[in-house]
């Protein structure tokens, strides 16, 4: 499984290409590629969702002491999401022959056992839970260590477009104090797993003279 999808973050686009970018994956999905390549396909769209974060980073106007910072702590944010993702790697092996018995005895014609179904639910549902928990705890410990590298300017940016991105989708942002809006940000556009990819690129492009 890939880091991309163990992050598990709940993905709001920022502008309107997303809306575009699930129109042509659900065309994928019905009609095929044609004769398109898979691998073109699958770069085409990388782009669309590249334009999609560069669009939204642009105006930060950021400086290369804040990419470094954000470099930084998205390998933090991975590196402890990886060390998660171990610990249930280690908790299915602990039940390999289990599972493979209850395999092979359903590839033979024989039903599955309530209580394993039970088991795996409640494995899923505890998976769920530390993903959640862990998702919200590293958010606001990053959103937290990231607000004092940026200006006022800057985050007045990243709340005003926040909430243009939640209103868009239908969602009341009276309620949402400013961190919370701030934390959205962080969460959609610093800890993208592509962020890193992005941010060297633009540091390179754009601060580097």
């Amino acid at each position: 499984m890939s880091r991309r999808n163990q992050f598990s973050m709940r993905r709001v686009g920022l502008v309107g290409l997303v809306a575009l970018i699930g129109v042509l994956l659900v065309a994928q999905e019905k009609w095929g590629r044609g004769n398109a390549s898979p691998a073109e396909i699958d770069q085409l769209l990388m782009a669309l969702t590249d334009i999609n974060w560069f669009h939204n980073v642009r105006p930060l106007n950021l400086t290369a002491e804040q990419v470094d910072r954000l470099l930084a702590a998205h390998e933090k944010a991975f590196k402890r999401l990886e060390e998660m993702v171990q610990q249930e790697a280690k908790e299915l092996r602990n039940r390999k022959d289990e599972i493979l018995r209850v395999r092979e005895d359903a590839s033979r014609g024989k039903s599955v056992p309530k209580e394993f179904i039970e088991a795996m639910r409640q494995l899923e549902q505890e998976f769920i839970r530390r993903r959640q928990e862990f998702r919200a705890r590293i958010i606001r410990e990053i959103a937290t260590e990231l607000k004092p590298r940026f200006t006022d300017e800057q985050m007045d940016y990243m709340v005003k477009r926040s909430q243009e991105v939640l209103q868009a989708s239908k969602v009341n942002t009276e309620k949402l104090e400013r961190d919370q809006l701030f934390m959205f940000f962080v969460e959609h556009v610093f800890l993208n797993e592509r962020t890193p990819t992005l941010l060297k690129e633009w540091k390179q492009k754009n601060l580097t003279r």
